[in-house]
């Protein structure tokens, strides 16, 4: 790395660190750093508490579980058997459950609940810590932006659940405490590993990208290495990903996850996410706390500026400081643009967690006094019973899955596949119908009628699955089903077909898409189908005959082709060099208009691709 010969760089000698200047007499005081300390180990293990006390795992996290299973069992990173589809958002987390499931034998349900719990709590420390170290010249530090995660349940309730919120949580820690370590002169292995680590956020999570810009930006603007340097840095960040974005390209023939593209994770939604952020801040006090913390970062990016200066040793970088906060800033603007989520709270928390860090602690002035202890009766008022409890289910953007997960299975901790398969509502019908189905002389398809009551029909002869069933919880009947059964995902989340069909908006935020009997009876049912399962499908014989012949047509029979044709070299090359188009791909919703745009065209006509 490349050191600039300035009063504040000295000494400039490469791999050699700056003198650090005699702290000041207050960080001398013995009390301090044991003050400074419980700074970070209170409010972590009272977090660490607080996640056990909510440690579950919702129908979502369980997901992750059937690729983990499907890996072990050595069908590769699928979802079902012969069909190459991405169900899993968090890459590194998929692969985390892979190995530790190996290792250890353990249900990876209970693995996920373990390993979010401990990541997130490190993640935590990490952030409490890095911010002591941030302002670690100022003399003593006073507790603020960590009252927010000691206040808002949703932090303690997504510490588990069997999500990537854990790893997420982990990785944005150990990220801010590798950028506040940055200074002018440090080795540049520890700039490379700093960089290496910055460019593992899109494979936590394809959002976390605008972390990984932000802190990768805010690592050049410190260290001002040469192009050569730049560049390395740049490599360093991003080998891996851009390795698993060819892997991904190639294996499963777009550039992002299925739920990406099932969910429109480029749609635009303004108004429901203005509601989503609303549905957050508002039931937990927090819109009277947004004014404290924003004059406490407005003061410390004044503080940082002021040291600039006057080259101040010991100071704070001013981009560093700016790093999260412009990273939470734009993570949030997303999240208002996609329109949220239907679970409550939970994709607006990263966000939240990025513009907390500044101010996790804060130094001791007259004025931060005043907002530390504002900040501490908020707190006590925010968990006391002067808050009524909140349950989101009676609102109409997102949805208490916590709330909703522990009622339906008669537990308030599951953290285990056999609860799930066991206890959930839903499922006994469904079990029942699988033995049948698994008894049945031929493949059979299981479908759901529109009161949602569980059927059975004959499968077509040359089906590759002794069972089709559709799954609308995805993540309970992946559990529930054999690894080598077909589970036809009603949302698209496992589906490339469901997944590309052209944007609907309706129900909960994220489920816009549903996949309908027309088509899951072209694709899988048997040519001539009874009249009575047509009649509860919902599916009439010209849509499903529109739907078998518009599955054969275009983009769409390509599309097929590119997930569950044989994976040869020709094959992977074809799929890498049309994933852009690939992913861009969608199709109408409606079997008769889907036909007329992929079959009945002029010839040499463009197809029905649509945004």
């Amino acid at each position: 790395m490349r050191t600039p010969a300035t009063p504040e760089a000295a000494p400039s000698l490469p791999g050699q660190r700056a003198a650090s200047a005699r702290p000041p007499a207050a960080e001398r005081l013995p009390w301090v750093h044991g003050w400074h300390a419980a700074l970070v180990a209170v409010p972590t293990a009272a977090l660490f508490v607080l996640g056990y006390r909510r440690r579950w795992i919702c129908d979502d996290g369980l997901i992750y579980l059937r690729p983990v299973r499907q890996i072990l069992a050595g069908n590769g990173p699928v979802f079902n058997v012969g069909e190459r589809a991405e169900s899993s958002t968090g890459t590194l987390w998929q692969w985390l459950l892979v190995l530790a499931t190996r290792v250890t034998g353990e249900d990876p349900a209970f693995l996920a609940v373990g390993l979010g719990l401990a990541l997130s709590t490190a993640g935590f420390a990490f952030a409490l810590f890095a911010t002591c170290r941030l302002h670690r010249g100022a003399g003593v530090l006073l507790p603020a932006g960590v009252f927010v995660l000691l206040a808002v349940p949703p932090f303690w309730s997504y510490m588990t659940s069997g999500l990537e919120s854990g790893l997420g949580a982990f990785w944005t820690g150990l990220s801010w405490w590798l950028l506040t370590r940055t200074r002018r002169g440090q080795e540049a292995r520890e700039t490379y590993r700093a960089a290496f680590v910055f460019g593992l956020g899109p494979l936590v999570r394809p959002d976390l990208a605008v972390v990984t810009a932000c802190f990768l930006a805010a690592q050049w603007w410190v260290l001002r290495p040469s192009r050569r340097g730049t560049v390395a840095v740049l490599a360093s960040a991003g080998a891996v990903p851009l390795a698993y974005e060819v892997f991904r390209a190639g294996y499963y023939g777009v550039l992002v996850p299925l739920p990406a593209i099932a969910k429109e994770a480029g749609a635009s939604d303004w108004s429901r996410g203005a509601g989503y952020v609303q549905e957050t801040l508002g039931p937990y006090w927090l819109w009277p706390v947004v004014p404290v913390l924003g004059a406490l970062a407005a003061l410390l990016v004044r503080r940082a500026r002021r040291q600039r200066r006057e080259r101040a040793p010991r100071r704070a970088s001013l981009a560093v400081l700016l790093a999260p906060l412009a990273a939470g800033l734009l993570l949030a603007g997303y999240v208002v643009r996609v329109g949220g989520d239907y679970m409550h709270a939970r994709m607006i928390l990263p966000a939240l967690l990025l513009l907390l860090l500044p101010v996790l602690v804060v130094p001791a002035t007259r004025f931060t006094g005043v907002a530390s202890a504002l900040l501490a009766v908020w707190l006590c008022a925010a968990v006391s019973p002067l808050r009524t409890p909140f349950d989101v289910r009676s609102t109409p953007g997102s949805f208490n899955v916590r709330s909703s997960d522990v009622e339906g299975l008669g537990d308030h901790n599951p953290v285990r596949t056999a609860t799930w398969v066991a206890n959930w509502p839903a499922l006994p019908e469904g079990r029942a119908m699988l033995a049948r189905a698994e008894r049945a002389p031929g493949p059979t398809l299981l479908y759901f009628d529109a009161a949602r009551r569980l059927h059975a029909t004959p499968a077509r002869a040359d089906s590759p699955y002794r069972v089709v069933i559709v799954g609308r919880h995805l993540g309970v009947t992946g559990a529930a089903a054999p690894l080598d059964a077909y589970v036809n995902d009603a949302w698209g989340l496992a589906s490339p077909i469901g997944a590309h069909l052209a944007l609907e908006r309706w129900s909960w935020p994220g489920h816009e898409k549903f996949l309908r009997n027309h088509w899951v009876f072209a694709e899988w049912a048997a040519k001539h189908p009874p009249r009575r399962d047509l009649l509860r499908a919902g599916a009439p014989p010209e849509a499903v005959e529109a739907a078998r012949a518009a599955l054969g047509c275009g983009e769409l029979a390509e599309l097929r082709e590119s997930v569950r044709a044989p994976l040869t070299a020709e094959r992977f090359w074809r799929n890498l060099t049309g994933a852009v188009e690939r992913t861009r791909f969608r199709f109408a919703r409606w079997p008769a208009a889907a036909q007329q745009a992929l079959c009945d065209r002029p010839a040499g006509g463009r197809s029905g691709l649509t945004r």
